[in-house]
């Protein structure tokens, strides 16, 4: 079998030039299906504008490994659950939780397909580039890949503060003494940072099993913590209208329905970062197919996790007064000791939910630096020749590591000097992600579907395609207005409860804005793109699909 042949058989009236190119570049044993995986995964690459650099480590257990332990969504609900509580009670986080899953479910399915169709580490900022149209596509990829790598690197940030919050958490609890200042958090803040990036250059090979047994810890943290607390405190649950319809606005909104919509938006954060297996394209194969069962993985688990948690955890939640205000800051805390009436129990279930997001932070370097190593390869950030160099020793983008950690640290000084100024920009991360989730889903939708994208392993049907693309498009201009609210009023007079998501935003799209026109509008092209070539490539792979499909079902008879 060759993939010449395959094309031949599918599109038998294909270009023979653009044919003739897809067979030409490499040789291989006709007998060995994994040769022809190799073959179209190259193929798929080249025809995006680039030559394979880095090895393809991971299958597809590992990069749903990595999927799910970035967006880990029932810690993730753990962590963030404040809001919730201030704007609704406990029906806003369980119906919050609810209402996330489905929307990020829709919107991730959108942004899954177009990942079928051009699988690249640049993920969202690639697709942008391939769907636009010519006059416009190099501006608008530029933009998304800009405003995704700010909200990956915003994101990892989040996560090594909380780690550094819980860390300060546990030391006030138990050395009442104690009197924690920011500078421990920073320092703390750092220590993360540069363990979670020592491991991945340190041991690059071991990044798939990690992520694979970081799937099965978290798994199995899952139902250890649920089974506690529900077991634990079953004979003080609250009723189940107290956890579904009897809704509590301690906000300061007039309105109950604003604040809950406030609350349902910074649910968001629980299924965040969903295009993670995207930026691991070029390290796994069959990338067309693997990414997006990775992606659609990411949410169904995310989902199973995360609403059964919250229920169980408003449950037991006796006192949400005392959740809100504990001297930890950590309501997820609070809510096990109220449950557990053991400090030492509720101190060891929210270990566990540090140590997962310790392992979560070690995986959003690996895909962060996939990113921005993808955006200089295209000449998207300043010296990109130096931050787009793959180092041969460890088989990694050292350069955009060291740049990545670089920023960060002196990002995390900002927490020193005002914590709600560093907390304002966290926030921002949840609308710069959705953000460049539906840009290119948009484009689709405007363009034609049919049109613009190529024949993909992963397809949505007809106009379930388009409802997906547009429902997903208008649901993140919407919750992007959510975003900009403050969660409490009023806020004349209270900085800490002032949002500041909005001024981050412009302020980034305007420094990007500026770095554009002033240098980049000359100079950033893209990819070399091969359509033809691209059209072919992904034609070979559902071939191949096919092919397989048949041989399983005979072998089964």
């Amino acid at each position: 079998m060759s993939i010449g042949k395959v094309c031949t058989d599918i599109d038998p009236h294909g270009d023979a030039d653009t044919r003739q190119e897809l067979t030409s570049t490499l040789v291989i044993d006709p007998s060995r299906a994994s040769d022809l995986d190799l073959e179209i995964d190259e193929k798929q690459l080249r025809a995006n504008g680039h030559v394979g650099e880095l090895p393809r480590r991971f299958g597809f257990l590992s990069l749903l490994g990595l999927g799910f332990n970035i967006t880990n969504s029932w810690i993730g609900l753990a962590a963030s659950i404040t809001i919730n509580l201030t704007d609704g009670g406990r029906p806003a986080v369980v119906w919050g939780c609810v209402i996330a899953f489905f929307v990020s479910g829709l919107i991730t399915l959108g942004l899954a397909e177009l990942a079928s169709a051009y699988p690249s580490a640049g993920g969202q900022y690639h697709i942008t580039f391939m769907v636009a149209s010519p006059n416009t596509r190099a501006f608008a990829a530029y933009i998304v890949g800009w405003m995704a790598l700010v909200g990956w690197w915003i994101t990892h940030a989040s996560g090594c503060i909380f780690i550094a919050l819980n860390i300060v958490a546990f030391a006030a609890l138990y050395h009442p003494s104690y009197d924690p200042a920011r500078w421990h958090v920073w320092m703390l803040y750092t220590a993360v940072h540069v363990i979670c990036v020592a491991i991945n250059l340190a041991s690059p090979k071991l990044l798939p099993a990690f992520n694979r047994f970081a799937l099965y810890l978290t798994v199995m943290a899952f139902v250890a913590s649920i089974t506690t607390v529900g077991v634990t405190g079953s004979s003080t649950k609250v009723s189940a209208s107290d956890v579904f319809t009897d809704f509590l606005n301690v906000s300061g909104w007039s309105s109950t329905g604003l604040a809950f919509m406030i609350a349902t938006a910074n649910s968001m954060y629980t299924f965040v970062a969903v295009d993670a297996a995207t930026h691991i394209a070029e390290e796994v194969p069959r990338p067309s197919l693997n990414v997006p069962k990775a992606m659609v993985g990411t949410i169904i688990i995310g989902g199973i996790t995360a609403i059964p948690f919250a229920v169980v955890l408003m449950l037991c939640m006796t006192d949400l007064d005392t959740a809100l205000g504990t001297s930890t800051g950590l309501p997820s805390y609070e809510i096990y000791m109220q449950a557990l009436k053991n400090l030492t129990g509720a101190t060891i279930l929210q270990a566990v939910i540090t140590l997962l997001y310790s392992n979560a932070v070690i995986s959003l370097v690996t895909t962060w630096s996939r990113l921005s190593y993808a955006l200089s390869r295209d000449n998207g950030l300043p010296f990109s020749d130096v931050f787009a160099r793959i180092h041969k020793g460890t088989s990694q983008p050292l350069n955009s590591i060291i740049l990545g950690t670089v920023l960060e640290l002196i990002y995390g000084l900002l927490y020193v000097a005002s914590s709600v100024a560093f907390n304002s920009i966290i926030g921002s991360s949840i609308m710069f992600l959705n953000i460049t989730y539906v840009i290119p889903q948009a484009i689709v939708a405007y363009r034609g579907r049919e049109k613009v994208l190529p024949p993909r392993p992963f397809r949505l049907p007809g106009y379930i395609g388009y409802f997906t693309n547009w429902f997903s498009t208008l649901w993140v201009i919407f919750v992007s207005v959510l975003f900009c609210l403050p969660s409490t009023m009023p806020v004349v007079g209270k900085p800490a409860a002032m949002n500041y998501t909005s001024v981050v935003f412009v302020a980034v799209l305007v420094f990007v804005l500026l770095f554009w026109a002033f240098d980049k509008r000359k100079t950033f092209v893209g990819p070399d793109v091969k359509e033809s070539l691209l059209r072919e490539a992904n034609l070979a792979e559902m071939e191949l699909m096919r092919r397989r499909d048949m041989s399983n079902l005979e072998s089964q008879r």
